[in-house]
């Protein structure tokens, strides 16, 4: 085992927002009387990201933009979105460069 060298990654999470009712979401912006154009410029993204999250084509979002959204249109986060966490477990490796779970298991 001489020269042998172990590495161990810690763990990491990754998290993102999801949107619980695309629907609800245009509701609340068409009661704060925002076109989705209004509410892009607002949160500085583009009116596409908008309509794509109250369609349903984007499923989910970053936790910032999910907030800024949520301030605007002065609405709990809670409302609007569900907190989605994974973590990234470690995995111990010999002499290699550390990998994460996720990476070791897409190879």
């Amino acid at each position: 085992m001489r020269g042998t060298r172990r590495h161990l990654n810690l763990v990491r999470k990754e998290s993102w927002m999801r949107v619980i009712d695309p629907a609800s979401l245009r509701r609340k912006r068409i009661n704060q009387r925002f076109s989705q154009r209004d509410l892009a410029g607002l949160v500085r993204r583009s009116q596409a990201t908008i309509h794509q999250l109250e369609t349903g084509k984007m499923k989910t979002l970053t936790e910032d933009l999910a907030l800024l959204i949520s301030a605007r249109l002065f609405t709990p986060w809670e409302e609007l979105f569900t907190l989605e966490e994974h973590e990234i477990l470690p995995q111990v490796t010999s002499g290699e460069s550390p990998k994460t779970h996720r990476e070791s298991s897409a190879a």
